[in-house]
């Protein structure tokens, strides 16, 4: 078991945005009645959130950190870097992060980078985030991770299909001296 000690740093707050659309694990075409149970008992999964193809990872993302921002109600100038987490980028150049940085309004001098990871993704990105603030020379931060995993998951396929939906969260973080912090526990890597 690991241990992410994160010192120096707090969250302020975090949201998400989710698609409209909802599909049922019950309306799965390759599902028997009994499979679509089974399935839903062992994964947890009922339903899921599905974008429709206008809609990028980054479109999610956005709405979550304008949302967390006014809520918050921080100066977009003050905002000093941006990650954000995806195995679902908008483009393959250029990186997603730039263009939420101005899409948000932030400051032209606002570090911003992605990181291409799925499942450990939010929690590798935290522990980029959270070091970059750690030290006081970043004073606050966004943490953007989401997906729309839907659009690369064969509608054919039971394995993978009826467990992904799509997302996008934010997580505002800022620098807050005297030690304080948070811990995070990793069991089986990540």
């Amino acid at each position: 078991m690991a241990f992410l000690s994160i010192r120096n740093v707090k969250i302020a707050g975090i949201s998400a945005c989710v698609p409209k659309q909802e599909e049922f694990c019950s309306d799965f075409p390759l599902f028997s009645k009994e499979e679509s149970l089974n399935f839903s008992k062992t994964t947890g999964v009922i339903s899921r959130r599905i974008a429709s193809p206008e809609i990028c990872s980054s479109d999610l993302c956005y709405h979550a950190a304008n949302k967390l921002l006014s809520d918050l109600q921080w100066n977009r100038e003050e905002i000093d870097c941006l990650v954000f987490v995806t195995q679902t980028p908008d483009y393959h150049l250029p990186a997603t992060s730039p263009l939420l940085q101005k899409r948000l309004g932030l400051s032209e001098n606002c570090l911003a980078l992605d990181i291409l990871l799925g499942c450990s993704g939010y929690v590798y990105g935290l522990s980029v985030i959270t070091s970059l603030l750690s030290h006081g020379n970043i004073k606050k931060g966004l943490l953007l991770a989401g997906d729309t995993i839907s659009k690369t998951c064969s509608k054919n396929d039971k394995t993978t299909y009826p467990l992904f939906g799509d997302a996008g969260s934010a997580t505002a973080l800022e620098f807050q001296g005297g030690g304080e912090g948070f811990l995070v526990q990793f069991e089986n890597g990540w």
